[in-house]
């Protein structure tokens, strides 16, 4: 019987880190930066179609785009440690 005696590398769970080949990344900082991006990008483009296009039926959907996207903005995003 062949016992393994090496010391086996943490789950991935478990750490909070992010490894590539030369980078490190904190994972909820990754994860809340991320966020805040891609929510910062749809807010701005909504806002920007709600001024550019005068029709009322454009306006209706970037405006409800508008509210979703400071729907969940407002609750999170949370950085946790």
């Amino acid at each position: 019987m062949i016992i393994n005696t090496t010391e086996e590398e943490p789950n991935d769970n478990t750490t909070n880190e992010w490894k590539s080949c030369c980078l490190r990344f904190d994972k909820n900082a990754l994860k809340y930066f991320i966020q805040v991006g891609i929510l910062g990008g749809l807010i701005t483009f909504s806002a920007c179609m709600l001024v550019v296009d005068k029709t009322c039926e454009s306006q209706r959907n970037y405006s409800s785009l508008l509210m979703v996207c400071l729907g969940c903005f407002l609750p999170s995003p949370k950085m946790t440690k």
